[in-house]
């Protein structure tokens, strides 16, 4: 009896070890999961704020512009870069698809930048965000 009830201890035991083990995979896994698309999301910040930073410094050194306008720009900017690479990076689109996306891109932060700003202005803008593109 006293050996029966010995060997069920370890049974149970063993398969609780065994439950337990298989729970932590899990979690390891899920979490592991989770860092690499952090990771990835961050490495895609990264793209979209220095090139918005970029543009919105070619644009204030080259115009006028409020400070609450500013910010207003590099969020509008930092947006649209941001959502480009994340329509675009890894689905294997051809050059037709990407260039719509572009396309699609530009009218948006065109339609929101004029709700700010004069035509002339958000022309000018265009045009030193294309020219910070080959600095």
């Amino acid at each position: 009896m006293w050996t029966d009830l010995k060997r069920n201890v370890n049974l149970l035991s063993n398969n609780s070890l065994t439950i337990k083990t298989k729970q932590m995979k899990k979690i390891i896994t899920f979490c592991t999961i989770l860092l690499f698309t952090l990771f990835a999301e961050a490495q895609e910040n990264k793209f979209a704020e220095k090139r918005a930073a970029n543009a919105v410094s070619l644009i204030t050194s080259n115009m006028d512009i409020s400070d609450a306008d500013v910010v207003f720009l590099k969020e509008t900017l930092y947006n649209k870069y941001a959502t480009n690479a994340s329509k675009i990076r890894g689905k294997d689109l051809t050059d037709d698809e990407k260039r719509q996306i572009y396309r699609s891109a530009f009218k948006e932060t065109r339609k929101k930048l004029m709700t700010v700003f004069t035509k002339d202005q958000v022309d000018k803008i265009t045009e030193f965000e294309k020219m910070s593109f080959k600095k």
